[in-house]
């Protein structure tokens, strides 16, 4: 029998011996579980009222030591250790009152406009990501055998740093795809792509405010995010038009213990491993309701996958395709 995709415990302790996650559990030091399948052990170690998140660290499994920084709305994700100390009254009510300041929704529409023009410019730098591939010898990739190991194939992930490097763009690269596998929604690095995915007329944002009032300063400024954005979407098609020709099968597995709804962010993560998907499928057992979809996905859609990422096969062996979001998909 093949080892399980994901690590767990099988000896972890029953949900009826931890206490659920509210605003006065958000102590520096307290002890958790995210109310994930497997109950993964986290310790909460800084709570920060100015923009009202708490940061935690991963305490088990394949992402043991990462630190995640997330909004207080979230607390209520998290179960705690029936011992956990509590915060102040006063405390507590700062807590609220932070949090109010920042549980706000932001939508930004695509402008039809903006889209065709974003659309044309992508699809110059996609011919001109082709040629220079081809230029620089990339044909075809044993893509089956690289889903079969989960792990990104050297040539393609070399050609990316590369591509990525001559445009100056590697350093927001490598610390985007650390973020996103580690978990997309710590902080806001990646909404404030989300952001720029919407103004740039690719996907609409639905989401909230935006908290850091850094977000898109220095190096990570709306243009500089923009010019990721296209390089790596222009990249990434390229390269899948060369080695997949015929189109990308993509594999969810959604579960919710009520009923599941369609939620397509701006960025949708899938797989190209049907055994990690089942993963999830069969994984989610102790939900109301699960699905298991399949779906063959347009490479316009591509913006990266575990095959060019390295940071998509070194803790988790996924093999995950991220997708812009499209809201007219009846799937994902």
């Amino acid at each position: 029998m093949p080892p399980p995709v994901y690590q767990f415990d099988p000896h972890r302790p029953p949900d009826s011996d931890f206490q659920p996650g509210r605003l006065s559990l958000l102590v520096a030091g307290n002890a958790a579980r995210l109310l994930d399948d497997r109950r993964t052990p986290v310790q909460i170690t800084a709570v920060d009222c100015d923009d009202a998140t708490f940061e935690l660290e991963i305490k088990a499994f394949e992402d043991e030591g990462a630190r995640w920084r997330l909004p207080f709305e979230d607390v209520g994700r998290y179960q705690f250790a029936a011992d956990a100390r509590t915060a102040t009254e006063l405390k507590v009510a700062a807590f609220a009152e932070a949090a109010s300041r920042f549980d706000r929704p932001l939508a930004i529409d695509v402008q039809a406009e903006t889209r065709a023009g974003t659309l044309a410019r992508l699809q110059v730098e996609a011919d001109a990501a082709a040629q220079w591939l081809a230029g620089e010898g990339l044909r075809d990739v044993d893509v089956v055998s690289r889903i079969e190991a989960r792990e990104a194939d050297d040539a393609c992930a070399r050609l990316l740093h590369e591509f990525l490097d001559r445009r100056n763009l590697l350093d927001m690269e490598e610390e985007f795809a650390r973020v996103f596998v580690s978990n997309p929604s710590s902080g806001e690095l990646v909404k404030g792509h989300a952001i720029v995915l919407a103004e740039l007329g690719l996907c609409p944002y639905v989401g909230k405010v935006v908290r850091s009032s850094t977000l898109f300063a220095g190096d990570w400024s709306r243009e500089r995010r923009s010019e990721h954005l296209i390089a790596r979407l222009a990249f990434t098609q390229a390269m899948w038009r060369i080695v997949v020709p015929a189109g990308v099968p993509l594999y969810r597995a959604l579960s919710s213990d009520e009923r599941i709804e369609r939620n397509v962010g701006s960025f949708v993560s899938a797989t190209l491993s049907r055994e990690v998907a089942m993963e999830h499928f069969v994984g989610s057992a102790a939900r109301r309701s699960a699905a298991l979809l399949r779906q063959a996905v347009p490479v316009e859609r591509l913006f990266m996958t575990f095959l060019e990422t390295p940071a998509m096969s070194r803790q988790f062996k996924e093999a995950e395709a991220v997708l812009i979001g499209d809201p007219a998909n009846a799937l994902f």
